[in-house]
């Protein structure tokens, strides 16, 4: 079940099938080491023999092949730090550096930051070709992007979460913060601090979920009044005559048409929260090489076996948790009940609910375990909180 979706008085499934396939379009998530290197120009120059700096491959590129929606976890995104920020380069853009400057190939773990006054590169997909190397040589320094802090004068730091909006991105380090902190108080494992995070967050949205059902309830008793007036001039009239006379039905109560859309309010100040939860869980190092019962690595799916062909959106592993969502989703729409709603209302917004389980298995099938599992613990509280939020 959706977050939020299943809730007393009914929820315009509907329309907010769009807001929640919008998420995760919008989504487009051990201890290590920082590695650092003096970089020749002859080391440099190997690196480029085949036209290209292979080694960021190779120092920062997702090990493991991603599919589907996470196929973004593939890339590699550069950027040219200096004192007054952090710029994002596009391939295809020429980079000359200057005294002062970084330019940083960011990978979903590490981060190889590059300087060298004089070095010219040109940014290609996932990759950079160097086209002049300075003569003093360069520096090269391979980071994890959860120990990016302000160093040399520089806001190493702005490049966790740049490529988010400004405020969703402080929101994303705000959850990271918030886990990191969860995991070390309580000397727990990851999956155990994800497990209390979800539940403490779905604590403090519990009075946002309850102004929305107080929305939704008022939209459900307006449309049950509105019900027989609008089935009654839908059979009598058309066209323009229809339409004048449905808005007169709605100015008679006080509202208009775009009443049922209310309700989405709480929806939409939700967003932000699942972007940046989402972005944090499916990009911290941390969680790297962090196992919680079946689960090999949060950081990835959780395969239990894997197979001998990619099957287009969903990849080449058979995972677990995906299925105990989708099967959580399928519970919330048998429980789902709305006793103001007319019955073809309920009926679609049942539908709607069974839709939403097929789509969600199809974009969550692919993403890291620890997202899934958010998801799945998240929606499973909500079936929860749905039966003591009572207005």
């Amino acid at each position: 079940m959706i977050e939020g979706t299943a809730c007393p008085g009914g929820i315009l499934m509907n329309a907010f099938t769009a807001v929640r396939l919008l998420i995760l379009v919008c989504i487009a998530l051990i201890p290590g080491h920082a590695l650092a290197m003096n970089a020749t120009q002859a080391e440099l120059a190997e690196f480029n023999k085949t036209g290209d700096f292979d080694r960021v491959r190779t120092l920062v590129q997702e090990s493991r092949p991603f599919y589907g929606m996470a196929s973004y976890y593939n890339s590699i995104a550069f950027y040219l730090v200096d004192i007054d920020g952090v710029v994002a380069q596009s391939p295809g853009e020429d980079v000359q550096l200057v005294q002062g400057q970084w330019f940083a190939a960011m990978g979903r773990f590490d981060t190889l930051l590059v300087s060298g006054p004089g070095l010219s590169l040109t940014v290609s997909e996932n990759t950079f070709i160097t086209t002049a190397f300075p003569r003093g040589g360069v520096q090269a320094e391979l980071v994890r992007n959860d120990r990016l802090s302000s160093q040399y004068g520089l806001p190493l730091e702005e490049l966790r979460y740049a490529h988010l909006w400004r405020p969703v991105g402080w929101l994303a380090g705000v959850v990271e913060s918030s886990l990191v902190a969860l995991q070390q108080a309580g000397s727990m494992s990851w999956g155990l601090a994800i497990i209390c995070f979800t539940v403490a967050l779905k604590v403090l949205l519990v009075p946002l979920g309850v102004v929305t059902v107080r929305m939704q309830r008022k939209v459900s008793e307006v449309q049950l009044e509105l019900a027989p007036q609008l089935a009654s001039i839908k059979a009598q009239y058309d066209g323009e005559e229809a339409h004048n006379r449905i808005m007169a039905a709605h100015k008679s109560l006080g509202v208009s048409p775009f009443f049922v859309l209310k309700p989405m309010l709480g929806m939409l100040l939700q967003i932000p929260i699942w972007i940046a939860v989402f972005n944090a869980l499916g990009e911290m190092p941390q969680l790297q090489n962090s196992g919680f019962l079946w689960i090999e690595s949060l950081a990835y799916p959780d395969s239990i076996a894997r197979l001998p062909f990619v099957i287009p959106l969903l990849g080449d592993s058979v995972s677990l948790l995906p299925w105990l969502m989708s099967g959580v989703t399928l519970l919330s729409a048998l429980l789902f009940q709305d006793r103001l709603a007319p019955a073809d209302e309920l009926r679609k917004q049942k539908r709607n609910l069974y839709f939403i389980a097929l789509a969600f298995f199809l974009l969550f099938y692919p993403f890291p375990a620890a997202m899934v599992l958010y998801w799945t613990l998240s929606n499973a509280l909500q079936i929860v909180q749905q039966h003591f939020i009572r207005v």
